[in-house]
């Protein structure tokens, strides 16, 4: 998996490029912070027609990276994205179901 961390410091949001959305694709966000017991705010932006994670939004990045490296005892902020990622892909719904189900989130 290619992913594309880009943290904008004028807003402290990072953004987790995973792959690109289609041509025409609604794109619905979706607070995934709870399912990651976080505290920092993250939300996962989802193809809502395929169900496929296109990427993460990442609010306040240096205290979610603070967060992650007590939580975790981590200093690879990247391989605990990359961690994240997958927690989040799994706990999506299935493609078939992904619009009635992202309408309960």
């Amino acid at each position: 998996m290619t992913m594309n961390l880009v943290h904008d410091k004028n807003t402290d949001v990072a953004f987790v490029d995973i792959c690109e959305a289609r041509k025409g694709a609604r794109i619905h966000l979706v607070d995934v912070t709870e399912v990651l017991g976080l505290k920092s705010q993250v939300m996962a932006r989802i193809d809502s027609e395929e169900g496929a994670l296109l990427g993460l939004m990442i609010e306040d990045y240096p205290a979610f990276k603070r967060e992650i490296m007590r939580k975790y005892v981590a200093f690879a902020v990247e391989r605990i994205i990359d961690l994240i990622v997958t927690k989040v892909k799994e706990s999506l719904p299935a493609p078939s179901r992904s619009d009635r189900l992202l309408a309960s989130y």
